[in-house]
């Protein structure tokens, strides 16, 4: 049996070309920055995630995407790349497509659901395809290059030369933000992600081949990060990149679990978990006088009691926040923020329980949990894939680190649910390229 990686995941192609690349990078960018990255989103001085939600009543997105969707099937129409989707065949992602599937049609309008059905499964096609196309490691880090040059250029272009659109303007119930970076998305919170995502893109770059490129997009990458204000990032970059760099050199799997569940996991306990279990929240207020993640244990709390009202198949499809089942109540006057206003809770875990019922959250965490870690587990550590994973699998964990503070899991083009994407698609089809049964 033979132990060399798989050939799509080999130094270089013998015949690689620009074209084996530059589709991937341009599919990626486009996701991030959208086709209109200079349009202030009229939804900005509000919370944030509104319009990174696929681009919501514009027309010129909507085309965009179904466009992307179209590109995306005819690139897959070969026999070779249609054989790589049956790594996409498991049993956790069947059932997230029934669950999904079944929330639409509890939703409280579902033609409006389904609409954001379909371009959520654009987003994971566009996610899909784009590490499809890619034939080797050198074209990954082409690609990767390329992406992060465009998002880098495009939201440096809007702080410098568009201010407007790319600075907070501090208008509206977010006045502490004013001079806050957030280059081409529609909030200071999902521009800090992304940059996030970019530095440990940047970081895979500098061990791959392209170190000058690398150091200067993870300078770039970090500045802006700090210019958006985000001390969250900040804490969960380093401990993503930590825990995975720590768990690559170990050879025993369930040690190597440990160590990158870990965060997460004192994370979990320390979000959703102090709400739940109030001491929690009392003994990190000892260390933290004050704590609150800047209001969200309100949301929290609000979102936790809705959920226990309907908590086998929850509230459907996008039907909860924004809604006039939260817009039309009075405002409890035991919560700091206006629930009435919010758009999501700025809690995936706890979103998706309230969209999809605790079973169908449940299964979406095997999806996007259970399934990305298996995987990891399962790829071998040696050579390119090894190195391959390791990015990946610091990606998944910034990410989902970033879904105990903020909600966008299954939020069609929400920037930081593409990152999440990425990583787990990433990690599938290494997965599925280096089965030890491929080289029998």
């Amino acid at each position: 049996m033979h132990t060399q990686a798989h050939p799509g995941w080999a130094p270089s192609a013998s015949n690689s070309t620009v074209w084996n690349w530059l589709p991937s990078a341009l599919l990626w960018a486009v996701i991030f920055i959208s086709f209109r990255p200079f349009a202030k989103a009229a939804a900005t001085s509000g919370a944030p995630g509104a319009a990174a939600a696929g681009g919501g009543g514009d027309i010129v997105n909507q085309l965009g995407f179904a466009g992307i969707g179209a590109i995306c099937l005819y690139l897959l129409s070969s026999r070779k790349r249609l054989g790589m989707s049956t790594a996409l065949l498991t049993l956790s992602w069947c059932a997230a497509a029934v669950v999904l599937a079944m929330s639409v049609v509890i939703a409280d309008h579902p033609p409006s659901a389904v609409r954001a059905m379909i371009f959520s499964l654009i987003v994971v096609l566009a996610a899909f395809s784009a590490m499809a196309l890619l034939r080797s490691k050198d074209d990954l880090v082409s690609a990767l290059a390329g992406m992060v040059g465009l998002v880098l250029f495009f939201c440096y272009f809007a702080v410098l030369f568009v201010p407007e659109k790319g600075i907070h303007d501090g208008s509206g119930f977010e006045a502490g933000h004013g001079g806050l970076w957030l280059g081409v998305f529609d909030h200071k919170n999902i521009a800090s992600y992304v940059m996030g995502g970019m530095f440990i893109v940047s970081l895979f770059l500098i061990g791959n081949g392209r170190p000058r490129l690398g150091i200067i997009a993870a300078v770039l990458s970090l500045f802006f990060v700090m210019q958006a204000g985000s001390k969250t990032v900040l804490g969960v970059l380093p401990a993503a990149i930590v825990a995975v760099a720590i768990a690559n050199w170990v050879t025993w799997s369930f040690l190597r679990l440990v160590i990158v569940m870990l965060p997460l996991s004192l994370l979990v306990f320390s979000t959703l978990g102090a709400v739940i279990y109030e001491p929690i929240l009392q003994q990190l207020r000892v260390y933290i006088p004050g704590l609150s993640y800047t209001g969200r244990t309100d949301l929290w709390i609000f979102g936790i009691e809705h959920l226990l009202r309907s908590p086998f198949v929850g509230y459907g499809f996008e039907s909860f926040w924004s809604t006039p089942r939260v817009t039309a109540l009075e405002q409890p006057i035991e919560l700091n923020w206006d629930v009435r206003g919010i758009v999501h809770g700025h809690n995936s875990w706890l979103d998706a329980a309230v969209a999809f019922g605790i079973p169908g959250a449940t299964l979406m965490l095997m999806m996007l949990v259970i399934l990305p870690l298996r995987d990891y587990l399962a790829i071998p550590q040696a050579g390119n894939a090894g190195k391959i994973a390791g990015f990946f699998m610091t990606l998944w964990l910034f990410s989902a680190l970033a879904a105990n503070l903020e909600s966008f899991f299954f939020r069609r083009a929400d920037p930081v649910w593409f990152l999440m994407l990425i990583a787990i698609i990433g990690l599938r089809l290494t997965a599925h390229m280096t089965r030890p049964s491929r080289y029998a």
